[in-house]
């Protein structure tokens, strides 16, 4: 992460996506697996299989480290930021270790929206 933002203690706002940005990538991924194929390789992985089955239908930031496992066990080093708003309210945040491994990402993502799109028409 080496930006002068980083250096002076703040991530560069274009490397960082937010929680649900990054769960609905892990579900992707997720998802992606066929059919038997998620339980050996969350034990090859060292994932809790039920904690996995769980992440794909709950929405609430309980995940935040499981998901950060995931994306590094998907390819991508990625730092938690945690920012707590005037109200307390906790938001959890990914910020990506270089720009091309963001880029690498939201391309993906892109492919998978529009794979979703096309197959809702």
């Amino acid at each position: 992460m080496e930006t002068s933002l980083a250096v002076s203690g703040f991530p560069d706002p274009a490397l960082v996506i937010n929680y649900p940005t990054a769960l609905r990538f892990v579900r992707f991924r997720l998802n992606r697996m066929a059919h038997g194929q998620m339980k050996p390789w969350s034990k090859e992985h060292r994932f809790n299989y039920v904690r996995l089955v769980e992440i794909k239908k709950d929405d609430r930031q309980l995940y935040v480290p499981l998901v950060q496992r995931l994306l590094a066990a998907f390819g991508y080093d990625v730092a938690v930021i945690r920012l707590v708003s005037t109200s307390r309210v906790k938001n959890h945040f990914f910020w990506f270790s270089s720009p091309e491994a963001h880029a690498l990402f939201c391309q993906e993502l892109r492919t998978y929206d529009q794979l979703v799109a096309l197959a809702s028409q």
